[in-house]
């Protein structure tokens, strides 16, 4: 039995270690106004009142608007980005974690499959 607990212990502490090595996103939730407070329908100008000012923004290729990227964190060598989508009257039309060259993609070309 000792044997079983000694290893449920090492179990719990390697899991415990895992979780603080792994971005939150749970907390940029709640404590990035660009991920709580912009929602569908903002113009441009609302936004940048929120977010504040975004690193990047490009013109879609795919859709039309324009995309503006967001850097939340960063995890090793990994930027963390979030994009918010306007539509051509600068509204918010969506946003995510991701970026906006993976949000402004072909509708007619095969998708990938991501496998983790």
């Amino acid at each position: 039995m000792n044997k079983f607990a000694g290893v449920l212990s090492a179990a719990a502490v390697f899991a415990l270690l895992a979780g603080c090595t792994a971005y939150d996103r749970t907390k940029d939730q709640f404590t990035q106004p660009v991920v709580k407070d912009v929602k569908k329908g903002m113009t441009r100008e609302q936004v940048r009142q929120i977010a504040g000012q975004p690193s990047s923004e490009v013109s879609m290729v795919h859709a039309r608007g324009t995309c503006q990227t967001y850097i939340l964190g960063q995890r090793g060598n990994h930027l963390e980005t979030y994009f918010v989508a306007l539509d051509e009257t600068g509204r918010v039309m969506n946003s995510g974690y991701q970026s906006c060259a993976d949000y402004d993609t072909d509708p007619q070309s095969p998708q990938k499959k991501a496998f983790r």
